[in-house]
């Protein structure tokens, strides 16, 4: 038993340190970060992100993007970042088959057969945010409208 909290409670510290938080992030940045105005900061804080940021800035912001893609164009080479959002998307209930139990009954038992359900559901991923950068510095943010 001892062994089992134990093991929780690392379990538990390495996975709150293991957490990308924003003050992680901007100690990680502190260069970038320290040599920001006060306005700049809070916004970057509040997760706002604007033409002409820097990647670091960037990263400060949002944190490691979901993945990054390279587009070549006529003026040259663009990066962009992309999170993304991933939920389960419970569409119905499906059956896996049958379960039998018995209930006790004077002089015997009662049989019984019930469905199983299952709930049927799709891993689904929305791109939110697309961040394209040229020669290091934003140059259009794409984001998904809020509701």
């Amino acid at each position: 038993m001892k062994a089992l909290v134990t093991s929780v409670i690392i379990l538990s510290v390495v996975g709150f340190t293991g957490c990308s938080t924003f003050n992680s992030r901007a100690q990680e940045k502190a260069a970038t970060y320290n040599a920001l105005t006060p306005q700049n900061q809070q916004r970057l804080e509040k997760g706002k992100i604007t033409v002409g940021d820097t990647q670091d800035m960037v990263f400060i912001a949002l944190d490691k993007p979901d993945a990054k893609r390279e587009i070549t164009t006529a003026n040259g080479v663009e990066s962009i970042w992309i999170y993304r959002t991933y939920w389960e998307d419970y569409s119905d209930v499906g059956w896996i088959g049958w379960h039998r139990y018995y209930e006790p009954r004077r002089g015997g038992y009662s049989i019984y057969n019930e469905r199983v359900p299952l709930a049927l559901s799709r891993e689904r991923i929305d791109d939110v945010i697309r961040v394209t950068f040229k020669d290091g510095k934003v140059i259009r943010v794409d984001q998904t409208a809020a509701a």
